[in-house]
């Protein structure tokens, strides 16, 4: 009997992208930080922190283990996505250029309370991702 062929992988793509939420007050900014799927536009992990690298590796850690292999990563120019990303599929795009049009289509949202914030962002999500069904 023959092997069966090698099957070959889809890479998928998906676009990363963080932007500022506030709870209570402005001056308590939070960053929420996404990554969207293109193919279905499901948001696909999510986390809540600073504008740094450590959340940045909180993100890629959030992942699915499909999409840490055979995936594209499109983002802004943020730094933070530089030593976190592997470095061959980041594909970095400027603002305006569309790479990341999908994931910015989200808005900003605002809380009193950090635990609140947190529950709206997974009910956004979760309801935005059932009427992708």
């Amino acid at each position: 009997m023959r092997p069966k062929k090698a099957q070959r992988r889809t890479w998928e793509a998906l676009e990363l992208d963080e932007m500022w939420t506030f709870v209570g007050r402005r001056r308590r900014k939070v960053w929420l930080w996404l990554a969207v799927e293109r193919a279905s536009r499901r948001v696909v992990a999510w986390v809540t922190g600073r504008r740094d690298a450590a959340t940045a590796r909180r993100l890629w850690q959030a992942l699915p283990k499909r999409y840490r292999r055979h995936c594209w990563y499109f983002t802004d120019l943020w730094e933070a996505y530089v030593g976190v990303l592997p470095r061959w599929q980041h594909r970095r795009c400027p603002k305006g250029n569309g790479g990341t049009s999908i994931v910015e289509a989200v808005n900003c949202s605002f809380s009193k309370s950090l635990l609140m914030h947190t529950a709206r962002i997974k009910i956004v999500i979760d309801n935005y991702n059932f009427t992708l069904i």
